[in-house]
């Protein structure tokens, strides 16, 4: 098979069937004339591009995997390089069916023959090709992994014993019909853990000093049950064997997404959960971003809060830290207390889900010397009244926060009081705001405590008639640039809507202005006269309501950037106008003369900010002289 065919693109895999002897084995020479690699060097007159120039060349198509297959036939430095995008991360949501078997197949050739016959042992039925394959290791394969993907890696695993059982027919996508692999999931179950076991084994032994850097453990017991709970379990038991050969060493990033289901031993689940905690904390102490999940259907859960802050305190630099609360609550003041404070020289961003003691997050958050991001999601849960509160317990702390982002939370009266003690505590700090929550004492408190916010997005739901008022109160002394406005009035017939009403809502925005976001319904002959009152030299409108895809809104916009010497350079819609045929391809490009860009929306819940860790470039990783073209002993 051309090597272009090996990994396959999208586009691409409709068409290539599945010879036996495919793989992703990129070591079969090429003994063209025109071959860089093999020709006399003395008789070529072609540039040489440093590796880092190459790097970045190579950078802008890291999600090709076409292109990068073709990089591999210029010489061994574009060849090692393109094989580092390659195998960053093999298993992955994006990998089709194809590919993945594929994949297997060149894993298996690293295999040593022992390995190989426990297979067949557990009648599992290797090919001649893949039973007497050795890899002629150039290039050793799992040196360049640097993201593994747990459930994707036994999805891929389950793709492989598939084509197996079906005869290794080049059908193969009757393998994706989901009655095709679970009428025979009793043996698949059996021989996807033996064969997980087995290469994610090999794959974690061959790492040699170039180690895993992320880590991704999840189950979905509701769509896919080749990651059922008992499997994934089993699986964090055997990686725990691995950690014991220090294959986590380096691991930088952790997400564990786990739901336990109360219909299967959610004891025996929960233990190999602090297990696993437990045997980490002996060898990962680097870790810098951690996202840990936990769903239970009973409520919360005993053992693991305590594994989880002992596996944090272990942890010397720990930046990103985010966490569905699911502890007891009588642990929750010894959690926060002991995370914070362990990581109080490093700990920037925080995100919880669910959490309920907020007097001890503030407390434990005060503690932290370089923080920068919180972000609170999914209160609706619990009694707040439960907490006592006291502005005592605060005084003189102070919050370093710059990012507040808050999203799907309730309007629990008690939820109001610390909120505002946040924003108190970060004061003149804070920069970005995203809040659902608003009451006229939260505005109250962000216009005589928090002057300095210059991304705002608000959203409101309840108590709509004074949207004008408080925002009249809040925007004006604001250096706002970006502002995002949600108002859920789409199903409203209120007769408060009137063109008083939004003219009010536009004059409130300040001039500093630039990037301005709607989310709630309005006429097109109101919002015409919203965009004339707006003081603000807008540069970039983003509409998030699929109502205002249409050629009237369109050229309303067209007229507004036309009375502002064509300032505003960038629309975007809720869905791309160019797939969506609600706005002809003639008024496209009749706008695209006043407006240079016209395309989709992000989410309107998106943050503003990206969170980005402080790790080695990349780059020094991918060049670094270890990893090119040695030796590898089996």
């Amino acid at each position: 098979m051309d090597i272009v065919n090996l990994l396959l693109t999208d586009s691409d895999e409709q068409s290539v069937t599945l010879p036996s002897s495919s793989s992703w084995n990129f070591e079969t020479p090429n003994n063209s004339p025109n071959d860089p690699t093999t020709a006399d060097s003395s008789a070529l007159k072609i540039p040489r591009l440093s590796p880092d120039i190459i790097y970045q060349i190579l950078q802008n198509f890291k999600f090709s995997r076409s292109s990068l297959n073709k990089f591999l036939r210029i010489n061994q430095t574009w060849c090692h390089i393109s094989l580092s995008f390659l195998w960053h991360c093999p298993f992955n949501m994006s990998l089709k069916v194809k590919s993945s078997i594929l994949l297997i197949r060149t894993l298996l050739s690293f295999l040593s023959v022992q390995e190989k016959s426990e297979l067949i042992r557990n009648n599992i039925d290797l090919s001649d090709y893949e039973l007497n394959f050795s890899n002629s290791k150039i290039y050793n394969y799992p040196d360049y992994i640097r993201i593994f993907d747990l459930k994707h890696f036994r999805l891929s695993i389950l793709h492989w014993i598939c084509y197996i059982q079906n005869h290794r027919s080049d059908d193969v996508s009757l393998i994706m019909e989901l009655n095709k692999i679970y009428n025979e999931i009793p043996t698949n179950f059996s021989s996807v853990n033996l064969a997980s076991e087995i290469i994610y084994g090999m794959l974690f032994k061959r790492s040699n000093d170039h180690k895993l850097q992320h880590l991704i453990i999840e189950n979905d017991p509701y769509q896919d049950i080749i990651t059922s709970n008992h499997l994934i379990s089993k699986s964090i038991i055997n990686i725990n064997g691995v950690v014991e050969d220090n294959a986590l060493s380096q691991l930088e990033k952790f997400e564990f997404h786990y739901k336990i289901e109360r219909r299967l031993d959610e004891g025996l689940l929960i233990d190999r959960i602090v297990r696993m905690f437990e045997k980490m904390k002996e060898y990962v102490k680097g870790l810098k971003w951690l996202e840990v999940n936990i769903k239970y259907e009973g409520g919360r859960i005993p053992k693991i809060g305590k594994a989880l802050m002992e596996f944090i305190e272990a942890q010397r630099k720990m930046e990103v830290l985010g966490i569905h609360e699911f502890w007891m609550r009588e642990e929750s003041e010894m959690i926060y207390e002991r995370i914070c404070k362990s990581q109080q020289n490093s700990l920037k961003h925080v995100r919880f889900c669910e959490s309920c003691n907020f007097k001890e997050l503030i407390k434990g958050l005060n503690e932290c010397n370089n923080f920068v991001t919180l972000e609170i999601l999914g209160l609706f849960k619990y009694d707040y009244s439960s907490f006592s509160f006291s502005e005592k317990e605060f005084e003189g702390k102070t919050l370093s926060i710059r990012n507040f982002y808050t999203w799907d939370i309730n309007d629990a009266p008690h939820l109001s009081n610390y909120f505002i003690q946040i924003f108190k505590m970060s004061n003149k700090n804070l920069k970005t705001l995203t809040l659902t929550h608003i009451t006229s004492d939260i505005i109250l408190t962000l216009v005589n405590f928090c002057p300095n916010i210059t991304h705002l997005s608000v959203s409101f739901s309840q108590h709509l008639d004074s949207i004008p008022d408080l925002l009249s109160l809040l925007l004006p002394p604001l250096p706002l640039e970006h502002f995002f406005l949600k108002i859920d009035n789409l199903n409203s017939d209120s007769d408060i809507f009137t063109q008083d009403y939004w003219s009010r809502i536009a004059k409130s925005i300040p001039d500093s202005v630039i990037h301005l976001g709607i989310d709630f319904k309005i006429e097109s002959n109101m919002f015409n006269k919203f965009l004339k009152e707006c003081k603000a030299q807008l540069r970039i409108i983003s509409l998030f309501q699929g109502y205002m895809l249409n050629r009237h809104y369109l050229q309303l916009l067209v007229q507004y950037t036309k009375k502002c010497n064509q300032l505003l350079s960038e629309l975007r819609f809720s869905w791309n106008p160019d797939e969506i045929g609600f706005i002809s391809n003639s008024n496209l490009e009749d706008a695209k003369e006043f407006i240079k860009v016209i395309g989709k929306v992000e989410s309107f819940n998106k943050p503003f900010y990206d969170i980005k860790l402080s790790v080695p470039n990349v780059k020094d990783q991918v060049l670094t002289p270890s990893l090119s073209y040695k030796k590898y002993k089996l």
